[in-house]
């Protein structure tokens, strides 16, 4: 899955940092909706503008260069692994407290 990132020029803090907008199976699928979208710019009142009016992108600005507006953010398979192998590290190998039933331990000392 691929996810487009852009900034909303609406913001009114981090005004420069981007947000996803849509996804998609591909790159290119994104890439072919930002060229639907995009027409010559014009301004509407204070604001510029690059996309069509009244259009999902009206208020994003265009991505500048480079690929750091098109994500690869795998799958949900993908994201449901990590977050297996997360919870295993993080919370898996904690003990239940029933082990601790009757043991007075010093400060910081843990028995696992």
């Amino acid at each position: 899955m691929w996810i487009l990132l852009l900034n909303d020029m609406r913001a009114t803090t981090n005004i420069e940092n981007l947000e996803p907008v849509c996804k998609a199976e591909t790159r290119e699928e994104l890439e072919s909706f930002l060229q639907r979208e995009t027409v010559p710019g014009y301004f509407d009142g204070q604001w510029g503008k690059n996309f069509k009016k009244g259009g999902p992108l009206e208020w994003y600005n265009p991505p500048f260069s480079g690929d750091q507006h098109f994500v690869n953010v795998g799958t949900k398979d993908d994201w449901m692994r990590r977050a297996g192998e997360s919870y295993d590290r993080k919370i898996g190998m904690l003990p239940y407290p029933t082990i601790f039933d009757g043991v007075v331990l010093p400060v910081g000392e843990n028995p696992a």
